[in-house]
């Protein structure tokens, strides 16, 4: 049976995650180390959801799950309606490529490249051609305010400008989930509400799933969902209007 939904607002849209009991444990050497403990969540697509919770509390784990990067040791994940567990590897990776775009806290740019070739490269190992590639890298640099700037290489750029060009090679795939882990957490306080006002616009005006993790109060607050996490469990649940408008063409 499917837990009960974890949204009082009547949700967004279909259920696209869902999480029965769910468990992550590690080992070192043959000390059990658990990291997520029987976690049930849902999740609908067009949500803008904030797993928050103090460092080492697991919250960037159980992210990992959620995008398939690691396997659940115990319960159940299904993900737009298929079981993630009864997947293979190539499977996983693909479904993963199709759905996914990730953000993290540490930029991962390419330094000796320009900003818009960092963003072509998924679309490079995807195969695609030339002509759809220069749409999609502009179109995303666009998004996220910095299509100016694509020629630029990332030691050119400011530490914001980076994580835009990061957040600009997530959406070049055209996933329907953005996953962030601490987005915000290495920005000045008035870079980061710049950042979040861009992921408010995505998810606001083009309707894309966001789901990030953080231990900023303030981050949390432009999505319209908290989850509170601390030692590895869903310690409780808010679910919110944010209080300012979504600001279009945020960043631009």
């Amino acid at each position: 049976m499917a837990p009960a939904s974890s949204r009082s607002d009547g949700g967004v849209g279909r259920d696209l995650i869902v999480l029965w009991d769910v468990h992550r444990v590690y080992r070192t050497g043959n000390v059990p180390v658990p990291a997520v403990r029987g976690v049930s969540l849902d999740i609908a697509a067009g949500e803008f959801v904030t797993i928050m919770g103090p460092s080492g509390s697991g919250k960037s784990t159980l992210l990992n799950v959620i995008g398939c990067l690691d396997r659940p040791t115990g319960g159940r994940y299904t993900l737009a309606g298929n079981d993630v567990q009864g997947m293979g590897d190539r499977e996983l990776a693909r479904i993963r490529n199709r759905l996914f775009g990730f953000v993290f806290q540490t930029f991962n740019l390419l330094p000796r490249i320009s900003a818009a070739q960092n963003v072509e490269l998924p679309l490079i190992y995807r195969g695609l051609g030339a002509l759809e590639r220069h749409r999609r890298v502009k179109s995303a640099l666009r998004d996220v305010g910095l299509e100016p700037r694509g020629n630029h290489r990332p030691p050119q750029l400011s530490g914001g400008e980076q994580q835009r060009v990061a957040i600009a090679r997530a959406l070049v795939g055209e996933p329907r989930v953005l996953l962030a882990d601490e987005p915000t957490g290495n920005l000045d306080s008035v870079t980061g509400e710049e950042i979040m006002a861009i992921f408010r616009t995505l998810n606001g005006e083009q309707g894309l799933t966001i789901i990030q993790v953080s231990h900023s109060l303030s981050a949390a607050h432009h999505g319209k969902r908290i989850v509170h996490f601390r030692d590895g469990m869903v310690t409780g649940q808010e679910v919110f209007s944010p209080s300012a408008p979504v600001l279009s063409g945020a960043g631009r």
